[in-house]
């Protein structure tokens, strides 16, 4: 479950995670990481690729589950600033492009 909630709780663009940190995370030692996500993977709680030379995971999906109010309050955040990037990408789109606007 730590490593479900290592990779839940970063940013989907942002879920390339080395084996040191998830060893640091889950508190296990860095040998049996390739492992632990192996496990996962076969589960299908997680859908990714491991990088043995680099030693990183690339995790693309994490299997839902009941979140708590911090878990949801996170997603909150992370949608509130998805939605202002959005915003700020539209306004600078229009404003550089105002051809491709019909006012």
């Amino acid at each position: 479950m730590s490593l479900i909630e290592a990779v839940f709780k970063r940013n989907a663009d942002n879920r390339t995670i080395p084996f040191g940190v998830i060893a640091a995370e889950t508190r296990l030692p860095i040998e049996e990481v390739e492992y632990l996500v192996m496990k996962a993977l076969s589960l299908k709680l997680i859908r990714g690729s491991i990088d043995q030379v680099g030693e990183v995971v690339a995790v693309t999906w994490v299997q839902p589950r009941v979140l708590d109010r911090t878990q949801i309050d996170g997603m909150r955040q992370r949608l509130q600033e998805w939605d202002e990037t959005v915003k700020k990408t539209a306004l600078f789109v229009e404003n550089e492009t105002p051809e491709l606007f019909v006012q």
